[in-house]
């Protein structure tokens, strides 16, 4: 069976892994990328914001029979999700939640937005009058705040404001940015992988032991039972976003938490998306690639609860050509 994947850039270990049950081709807009030398086969396409962005991933799918198409980069998301329709004619399942799910977890306002009056807790967002009277009145007692770009990835862009004058400094630098509530705890990534309809078969907690420029580079699995619940929680809140054709949850998941004090626990962030250190919960047992294979025959799967729990100390490795 052929799968694509989008943006493949250093995304080798995810290669690696869906190459055990499929014929992976990779696409990307540069063409000095070491993922090419992994994949099947490797096409250069333009940018998403480009023209002919899409005809080119349909003629690919076209011609190399592809099955499933995952995403990688959140830039595509959009595009992706509205022309679901023209790669089913040519035999393409989009691998990705419902735009309604898209647009949620693209936008972190809309994010605290939706899950305020559910059982999950998230940091309060402030809104601008909020600010206002943070400044206005001299309420010492809000700081410290984090301060992060709505709509961005990783760890770019985050800034923890601890007086006045950083918050007004910052304010006004980062333009489109969002003010939150600062929780101090330990971070948790959760990998996860839904079915066609939204259902868990792999929810995988990782415990951030070190991130360096956004990306995890040490890492543990931990069978932590209370991460794993609050999971499950935002999992089923967010399949009541279902649009008119059923579609709510689709594929991988990226999701977020802090664990205030060992006992609260706070949902940080959601990506509809393989997460970068994947790869750990590949190691501790959620074989992705054959369940994404199962899930395209039209086999029923179930929730896969069982996984090892190791560590992973990621280090640099070059390729030559």
């Amino acid at each position: 069976m052929n799968l694509l994947i989008t943006s493949i850039g250093k995304r080798v270990q995810l290669i690696k892994h869906l190459k055990k049950s499929f014929r992976v081709v990779g696409v990307d807009s540069g063409e000095l990328n070491p993922g090419k030398l992994f994949v099947s086969k490797f096409y250069k396409i333009p940018n998403a914001n480009e023209s002919g962005y899409l005809e080119s991933l349909l003629d690919i799918c076209e011609k190399e029979a592809i099955k499933v198409i995952i995403p990688l980069y959140e830039g595509e998301f959009e595009v992706l999700d509205k022309e679901r329709e023209k790669f089913e004619n040519v035999g393409t399942v989009v691998l990705l939640s419902s735009e309604k799910i898209i647009d949620i977890c693209k936008d972190k306002e809309k994010t605290f937005k939706y899950f305020l009056n559910s059982e999950v807790n998230i940091p309060k967002v402030y809104c601008e009058n909020e600010i206002e009277e943070i400044i206005r009145y001299g309420d010492i007692d809000k700081f410290p705040l984090i301060i992060k770009p709505r709509d961005g990835m990783g760890s770019n862009g985050v800034y923890k404001v601890n007086n006045f004058s950083e918050l007004k400094f910052f304010k006004e630098y980062l333009k489109d940015g969002i003010v939150q509530e600062y929780i101090n705890g330990e971070e948790y990534t959760v990998d996860v992988l839904v079915d066609l309809l939204g259902n868990p078969i792999y929810v995988i907690p990782r415990k951030r032991l070190e991130v360096r420029a956004g990306e995890v580079v040490k890492s543990s699995t931990v069978k932590d039972q209370r991460i794993i619940n609050e999971t499950v929680k935002v999992i089923e809140y967010l399949n009541k976003l279902r649009n008119n054709d059923g579609l709510a949850l689709m594929g991988p998941l990226t999701i977020q938490f802090f664990k205030k004090n060992n006992r609260d626990i706070y949902l940080l962030e959601i990506n509809p998306r393989f997460g970068g250190g994947v790869p750990l919960s590949f190691e501790a047992g959620a074989d992705y690639a054959l369940k994404i294979y199962e899930m395209l025959q039209g086999n029923k799967l179930g929730y896969i609860k069982d996984f090892k729990e190791i560590t992973m100390l990621r280090y640099e490795e070059a390729v030559y050509i």
